[in-house]
């Protein structure tokens, strides 16, 4: 256990092993090759042929921690076949179709199911990890707890009908796709209905998610000092890029697919969404870089988190910054991403080092994660700046490509101490709270297989840029 993981005050209280030093994965040779990876993930949902969130490996299949995200999740699903749209394009649709037979139609506060809501797992009745969370969280499956699988999902479909219209006019379940689409947009001007104008990590589960966003561990969202965030008025910043992605391209199906179904015209999404470009300058923008996230304090006064992450990448592969008016917003993002707090050896860290924060094995406190570099580095890419995304995925395919597997992250501080955290390690702070701060990843992370082949797929291309 690095001491560079604990912070002043911690006691451990537990230390396990995982990973052991002759373990095959520390072993580059024993990687499978990309088209292996793709079918290991695979599995099937409702119907349809999805890629899970995560695997084990063989040797793996009876170890607890390697098995914990083998199903659909709505958010690294959609993700997912997105980055292998090139290689297999049929993922995505079927991933829109098979969250969609799932969506929710009533509110049930264990499940947090929402009318319009995309799930964010989806778990068969025997599944073991199901069976522990439904025990230990008091969940209950599907469950939906995330804010940001909707809009991603609407996104996900608006692409599907720009190549073929007629997939609006799937049937799933009696109801057309556009149908719910229009109910996931109503869903989403439900969830804007707060004080601060966004969509929040509120949850109706008090043993639920926190964070109901990618960076979803308990300590992933703190102020410059390290103080955390409380999580029920919580927004974070690549949420808002998302969700003005989604009103707008919801807008666009309304107009090939006009109906009274739609809760707004148009016209009032696509004003919806200039408001959210608007806030995000308003609430995130600090002067010379963007926030992590905004909360409501008790006074009732939206403050910004002010510390420097990965999560600001996610808005160059949004459009909301597209425009000459926002190129310094842009060039900002960009001398952020490329700084050595947050670029380290193996990729994009998700806290820069200086933050006080930071842990090298933390799960989003400064490990690197493979989908989120390449994410940021489309995002560089299709605004131009091909030199900053090329150095940012030229470090992300040598971390791939120096170990057995497609890790879910690796360790801010590799080399140093190894590529990735073999051990569980838990601590108990002054205050008597108890965080897991170190993990092993997911070695089979259906991310990090997606990452992998959209690097393959365009580094030559951005290279010659």
């Amino acid at each position: 256990m690095p001491d560079s993981d604990i912070k002043i005050g911690e006691k451990i209280v537990l230390d396990q092993l995982v990973l052991k030093p002759d373990d095959p994965i520390f072993q580059p040779s024993v990687r499978p090759p990309l088209e292996q990876a793709t079918k290991m993930i695979l599995g099937h949902q409702n119907g349809y042929e999805v890629p899970f969130a995560a695997v084990p490996f063989g040797h793996h299949s009876g170890v607890p921690e390697q098995n914990l995200f083998r199903c659909l999740f709505g958010r690294d699903s959609l993700v997912i076949s997105t980055l292998l749209r090139n290689r297999y394009p049929v993922l995505e649709a079927n991933v829109v179709k098979a969250l969609g037979l799932s969506q929710g139609v009533k509110f049930e506060k264990l499940s947090e199911e929402e009318p319009g809501r995309i799930a964010h797992e989806i778990r068969d009745a025997g599944d073991e990890r199901a069976q522990e969370l439904e025990k230990s969280g008091n969940w209950r499956f599907p469950y939906f707890g995330t804010v940001d699988a909707t809009p991603l999902w609407i996104n996900a479909v608006a692409h599907l009908a720009a190549d073929d219209l007629n997939e609006l006019d799937t049937e799933l379940g009696g109801v057309l796709l556009w149908q719910r689409v229009a109910s996931a947009t109503r869903w989403i001007i439900s969830r804007l209905d707060t004080p601060s104008g966004l969509i929040e990590s509120s949850r109706s589960n008090p043993t639920g998610i926190r964070n109901q966003v990618w960076k979803d561990s308990e300590d992933s969202y703190m102020h410059a000092d390290g103080t955390l965030a409380t999580g029920e008025s919580t927004a974070s910043i690549e949420t808002v890029g998302e969700t003005y992605d989604a009103l707008l391209n919801s807008a666009l199906i309304q107009d090939l697919r006009p109906s009274a179904l739609w809760p707004m015209s148009s016209a009032e999404l696509r004003k919806l969404a200039l408001g959210l470009q608007s806030k995000l300058i308003d609430l995130f923008w600090l002067g010379d870089r963007f926030a992590l996230g905004t909360e409501r304090m008790k006074s009732g006064v939206q403050q910004a988190m002010d510390s420097q992450v990965s999560n600001q990448g996610r808005l160059l592969d949004s459009t909301i910054l597209d425009g000459e008016e926002f190129l310094q917003y842009r060039s900002a993002i960009a001398a952020a991403l490329t700084d050595p707090q947050l670029l380290g050896a193996t990729g994009l860290r998700t806290l820069s080092a200086n933050h006080p924060s930071y842990r090298p094995g933390g799960y989003h406190t400064g490990s690197a994660w493979p989908m989120d570099g390449v994410l940021a580095s489309r995002g560089l890419n299709r605004h131009g700046f091909n030199t900053e995304a090329i150095e940012l995925i030229t470090r992300t395919k040598k971390a791939i490509e120096s170990i057995g597997g497609y890790p879910e992250f690796f360790r801010g501080d590799a080399p140093a101490h190894g590529l990735i955290t073999s051990q569980i390690t838990d601590v108990v702070n002054p205050s008597g709270h108890t965080n897991r701060i170190c993990q092993p990843p997911q070695l089979i992370q259906g991310w990090s297989v997606g990452a992998y082949a959209w690097i393959i797929d365009n580094y030559e291309s951005i290279s010659r840029l």
